[in-house]
């Protein structure tokens, strides 16, 4: 399967984290190899996943549902990727899944 590189998703990114994203770096959690997300490498299918370019172990993944999109950023270290706070966005973080609403 062919890769694109990170800037492929640059819209989502804009709509999950609410600023362009493509120039945020963050640490792969297998090799610890730091990269801009520009640099990743994307995979399109049933969702998307985003691979290390040194060891190719997943850094993130997106899946859209309707009106929601489910991320899971498990493979990422000091990425200092904030989500959106709204109903629509659900973030997978260490096996549990955080509710995106804001705080009343």
């Amino acid at each position: 399967m062919t890769h694109l590189d990170g800037n492929a998703i640059g819209g989502l990114l804009n709509d999950v984290f609410g600023r362009e994203a493509t120039d945020a770096s963050g640490r792969c959690r297998i090799c610890g190899a730091e990269n801009f997300v520009g640099a990743l490498h994307v995979y399109r299918g049933a969702g998307v996943v985003v691979r290390c370019p040194t060891c190719h172990s997943v850094l993130m993944r997106f899946v859209e549902s309707r009106d929601q999109v489910w991320v899971d950023l498990n493979g990422l270290l000091g990425s200092g990727l904030e989500p959106l706070r709204e109903t629509r966005i659900h973030v997978v973080h260490s096996g549990q899944v955080v509710d995106g609403r804001a705080e009343p």
